[in-house]
């Protein structure tokens, strides 16, 4: 299916999720105010007449998303034996937490009542694309606001890279993410320890794992929808590579 702008209805827009004017919805007029002018209504009667009540709909509360590759169970399964050495050794946990991933989107908020389009967007998208190879090769470490990652090197293969621009491209025009939200930066990893990781902790670790060989490659065959359910994150929506709706 084609996303040309003049070949299907216009998608609502996650990040600008806000109300229509000052008023909140529907405007700028006052509906309470408006019998009342010129008194028009109120002519041999003193009591003002009654305003009229609107009931605005309820508010939801924003979800967190995001868009992920997911290794297969077997890589997976290496993956989170890394992740438990070193949690033993070395005392940083959080990541446990979390399922071994590639992240393709970052984290970002979106009202619930999107979610039905989101998905049916992604699964268009996806079926555009097609399965591709990922290797895993080496670790590195990085600091991000102040928070110090370990993580494993995956390689930048042209599927890969190329797969990350169409997303970002399809997601700013689509749904209107902007370039601070769809990055054009991207750097494919997969964290092994964040959060609770300290400087003394990666100071000890990383002559051990900055010459540690450790590759795996393993089949794409999915994007991964995820939302986060207030404790962890969960897979909403698995969007086929490759097929056809």
């Amino acid at each position: 299916m084609n996303f040309e702008r003049g070949e299907q209805p216009h998608r609502p827009r996650v990040v600008q999720n806000r109300p229509s004017s000052q008023g909140g919805y529907g405007g700028n007029r006052d509906f309470g105010n408006s019998y009342n002018r010129g008194n028009r209504f109120n002519q041999g009667n003193n009591r003002p007449a009654p305003k009229r009540r609107f009931n605005k709909p309820p508010r939801q509360e924003k979800k967190i998303y995001f868009i992920a590759l997911l290794p297969t169970a077997e890589a997976g399964k290496e993956i989170i034996r890394l992740k438990q050495e070193f949690a033993e050794h070395y005392g940083a946990r959080f990541a446990l937490k979390v399922l071994p991933h590639i992240t393709l989107q970052v984290p970002f908020t979106a009202d619930p009542f999107l979610e039905k389009t989101l998905t049916a967007g992604l699964a268009e998208f996806a079926a555009s694309a097609q399965p591709f190879e990922v290797t895993l090769n080496g670790f590195g470490t990085s600091l991000f606001k102040a928070q110090r990652i370990l993580y494993i090197k995956v390689a930048q293969e042209p599927a890969i890279m190329n797969i990350h621009k169409e997303l970002v491209t399809f997601l700013r025009r689509e749904f209107g993410f902007s370039r601070m939200l769809a990055r054009d930066t991207f750097r494919p990893h997969v964290t092994v320890a964040f959060n609770d990781l300290t400087a003394p902790q990666l100071e000890a670790a990383w002559p051990e794992y900055e010459h540690r060989p450790f590759n795996i490659s393993f089949k794409v065959n999915n994007l991964y929808f995820m939302r986060h359910n207030g404790s962890s994150w969960e897979v909403l929506q698995k969007c086929r590579l490759g097929q056809p709706l």
